[in-house]
């Protein structure tokens, strides 16, 4: 019996196939790199603007900052898909409980609590965000290694990536916590500034080295997004100002994580293919990124609305709400260090067929 491969009709769907997933790995790549590099160019080229009040640059500001803020509850779309619901009755307590505990914890805090307690809630976020942010840098390089030589990142690859984002960590304290923190905090964090940057210097040379060390073993996709992820904190270092120094790549990374769930959203199954409205998990992610993303991104108006701060009950309850939200985020933080861990049976399986054009 003649062997199905040898049928030229299905060599030619074979090789098609193979042409559009090779494509989408181009795009899928190509996107990631551009959603990192634009809101960076943008914040660094709105810094040196001297008036960025109005006009298209604060519109395009605003846009920035409302998808930064909206990528958060795009991870809701995990809780609406049925092929994940597995895992979440796996891991009830990271998904369930543990979100569940720490928005009402943090709600509480902020609502009730004295301001030095709730900077040392901030600065534990910020310190667990540079580290979120960073184990997406590890999983978006281990993304292009994958697509583009069908290996994982090199040890050592992987060890300048997490070097970097632990040395963020310690500029992130000046940077952001200076403005919350007491007083006698402020010489430690200028000391772990210092620090951090030296060591940032002794990264770039250890990238280089190890990238050298496996220069036969790249592309130019691949040694783009290594330098990328190994230079994605620089901004900390190079200047104090916030739109350079921590929105520039804050915002790429929500930029990045909304590229990533478009795909899980838009290749999820659909129970009637045929229907007339065949991209109902694309519409779930948009909604969840639209409208919960503007709950998230305008929670913290409601503490400025007089009404509001001249009533204890209700001051209380936007304090409460703004605490949920960051609380939310932590848990933004927990899922996600679950739901992309590849090395897990049914992680894997599942981002596999989601991101089939990258694993084929």
């Amino acid at each position: 019996m003649e062997q199905l491969s040898s049928n030229p009709l299905r060599v030619a769907l074979e090789a098609r196939s193979i042409g559009r997933n090779a494509l989408l790995r181009r795009w899928f790549l190509l996107s990631l790199l551009v959603c990192t590099w634009l809101p960076m160019v943008f914040f660094i080229l709105l810094a040196r603007t001297a008036d960025a009040s109005g006009g298209s640059l604060a519109g395009i500001k605003t846009v920035f900052l409302f998808l930064g803020t909206a990528h958060v509850p795009a991870t809701l779309f995990f809780y609406s898909d049925k092929e994940f619901a597995p895992i979440i009755q796996q891991h009830r307590g990271r998904y369930i409980y543990v979100p569940i505990l720490l928005t009402i914890i943090t709600g509480l805090v902020f609502a009730f609590l004295d301001f030095t307690t709730q900077a040392f809630v901030l600065l534990a976020y910020w310190s667990w965000q540079a580290f979120h942010y960073g184990r997406q840098n590890v999983g978006i390089y281990a993304f292009a290694s994958i697509s583009e030589t069908s290996r994982p990142p090199r040890k050592e690859e992987r060890l300048a990536i997490e070097a970097g984002t632990l040395l963020a960590i310690l500029g992130t304290f000046k940077i952001l916590g200076t403005a919350v923190a007491p007083a006698y905090l402020h010489s430690t964090f200028d000391y772990l500034y210092r620090f951090g940057l030296l060591g940032f210097a002794g990264l770039l040379i250890f990238s280089v080295v190890v990238y050298a060390r496996g220069f036969k073993d790249t592309t130019l996709f691949k040694t783009l997004f290594f330098f990328t992820a190994v230079l994605f904190f620089l901004p900390v270092f190079v200047s104090t100002n916030n739109n350079i120094a921590f929105l520039s790549y804050a915002i790429a990374h929500g930029l990045q994580y909304i590229i990533f769930m478009m795909v899980v959203s838009s290749t999820a199954p659909t129970a009637a293919p045929t229907r007339a409205f065949p991209y109902k998990s694309f519409a779930t992610f948009l909604v969840f990124v639209l409208i919960a993303g503007f709950a998230f991104w305008r929670v913290g108006d409601l503490r400025e609305i007089a009404f509001v701060k001249n009533a204890w009950p209700y001051a209380r309850a936007a304090d409460f709400l703004f605490g949920a939200v960051l609380g939310a985020t932590m848990s933004h933080f927990v899922i996600d260090a679950d739901a992309w861990r590849l090395r897990l049976e049914r992680q894997r399986a599942y981002m596999t067929k989601r991101f089939y054009f990258v694993f084929d």
